[in-house]
């Protein structure tokens, strides 16, 4: 598979098609590679730390790809400062479509015990929108199955505006009726 600037926006595994590369050599992912959209805008995370499902994975266009030195510079804290909105806009060049020039990316020159200290925070932050993120689409598929079991006949309105499953013994309220 082939990790997209997309996947990034998402915070997914790669969905790319190899079939679509055009260059002969493609670097592989590897677990603790930053990796960083090249095309700025729209929605999701300009930036992430490749995990687990990323591996061996083969970096797809518009993404760039940094392999930092874990003795020296904690990946967590290189991801979220080059991905950070200013950092992008400040290194972003172009009038309708925003290309980032990794090299004007900014970022603080601290001690690899600091720059642990971020990691660690930035790790925190990455979990609290991942799970955001599942608890959004749960909360969007729920609203889908309750919606279907309504319109399906398999849920009824009741009295206090909660949903029912046919043939419960709720039945309606005083001037209320039930649609079948």
């Amino acid at each position: 598979m082939v990790l997209t600037g997309a996947d990034i926006a998402r915070g997914s595994g790669p969905t790319g098609d190899p079939a679509e590369l055009r260059s002969v050599v493609v670097p592989l992912v590897a677990v603790g590679d930053v990796l960083v959209r090249a095309i700025a805008g729209g929605d999701g995370t300009m930036a992430r730390v490749a995990g687990e499902e990323d591996v061996g994975a083969l970096l797809g266009p518009h993404v760039h790809l940094f392999r930092p030195d874990p003795a020296r510079l904690d990946a967590w804290f290189l991801a979220e400062f080059m991905g950070a909105e200013e950092n992008i806009a400040g290194a972003s060049t172009g009038s309708t479509v925003l290309t980032v020039s990794p090299g004007r990316l900014r970022v603080p020159l601290l001690p690899l015990e600091e720059q642990q200290q971020y990691g660690e925070a930035f790790r925190h932050v990455h979990e609290l929108r991942a799970e955001a993120q599942r608890a959004t689409r749960l909360a969007e598929q729920t609203a889908r199955l309750l919606a279907g079991g309504l319109t399906g006949g398999q849920l009824l309105p009741g009295r206090d505006g909660a949903t029912h499953p046919q043939g419960d013994d709720q039945g309606p309220g005083p001037g209320e009726h039930r649609l079948r």
